[in-house]
């Protein structure tokens, strides 16, 4: 995943529905989206966010370098924006995570790695953790022995419950691969899942039969769109045979969906599909502009 966080903010007014009291009055599911729509810090992007929606989802790349790793007064920061605002979180772990390397050190500094951002962030009390499981090595090359790989990811998972980390918060994510691939060590740890559509889309595989095999029990549902081979695009690129599927899958969902984009645009083009196409409990909304913000109009 890739966060096009330098995209450049338009100058026209883009209007964003107010959706606050989401599974109160809106829709069953709890709608978030990433940390990453405004090219700002987080806390800035939480701030912008939060009088629109109930939920962000905390989004930490990598761990190249150490001002990704949030700091004490960070946390101190989101907890009171948190409690300001009205709004949850769920945490999105670094993604240059390699939990199925060869390499025992390696795969134990990467453990380690995680369990410091699980802890530091417990505090903001997520709903959920979501995890990437990549299929490289650390090196960059895919694993060619499937099976290897599966086990030591497994051990890996299984050594940082034993460590701490509380299987029922962490969902692992489908990459490039399908969720099948990834079943029989998630029932077995009591880990959840996290269904990536734009995945599905992006890797050609059968978004029915993704949908029909872990839709339904997946605790975290992320939505975008691909164009030309490119993904986290607004919901409005899923092409209407898949939004078919996937909108009346929604209207009776009652996990969280995280719109997973990074752009203003593209949050606002996918609020606007998700207000025409799924039903909600009330029959309008209001609506604010980033220009009601007085600073990205």
């Amino acid at each position: 995943m890739n966060a096009s966080g330098s995209r450049s903010i338009s100058r026209k007014r883009v209007h964003l529905p107010f959706l606050k009291g989401g599974q109160e009055i809106f829709w069953p599911f709890r709608l978030s989206t990433t940390s990453c729509v405004i090219p700002e810090s987080i806390l800035a992007n939480l701030l912008f966010l939060g009088p629109y929606l109930d939920e962000v989802e905390l989004v930490f790349f990598e761990t190249r370098t150490e001002t990704n790793f949030p700091s004490h007064q960070d946390i101190r920061d989101m907890r009171q924006v948190a409690e300001d605002l009205d709004i949850t979180f769920n945490v999105h772990l670094p993604g240059d995570l390699f939990f199925g390397d060869p390499d025992p050190a390696l795969r134990a500094r990467f453990r380690d790695t995680t369990l410091r951002f699980y802890e530091r962030t417990l505090p903001l009390d997520p709903t959920l953790y979501i995890l990437h499981l990549d299929s490289r090595r650390a090196d960059g090359i895919v694993e060619p022995d499937i099976y290897a790989w599966s086990d030591r990811v497994e051990d890996s998972l299984t050594a940082l419950v034993k460590a701490g980390l509380d299987p029922a918060l962490v969902a692992v994510e489908n990459l490039e691969y399908p969720l099948d691939k990834l079943m029989p060590f998630v029932e077995r740890i009591g880990l959840k899942t996290c269904l990536d559509i734009g995945h599905i889309i992006l890797y050609g595989h059968d978004l029915q039969t993704q949908l029909d095999r872990h839709f339904s029990q997946s605790a975290m549902i992320h939505l975008h769109g691909v164009r030309q081979g490119v993904d986290h695009l607004g919901v409005q690129w899923i092409s209407p045979g898949d939004w078919e599927m996937i909108s009346s899958l929604l209207a009776d969902y009652t996990g969280g969906l995280s719109i997973e984009i990074f752009s203003i645009e593209d949050l606002a083009a996918s609020l606007d599909r998700l207000e025409k196409t799924i039903p909600k409990k009330v029959t309008t909304s209001l609506f604010h502009t980033q220009h009601d913000q007085g600073h990205y109009g």
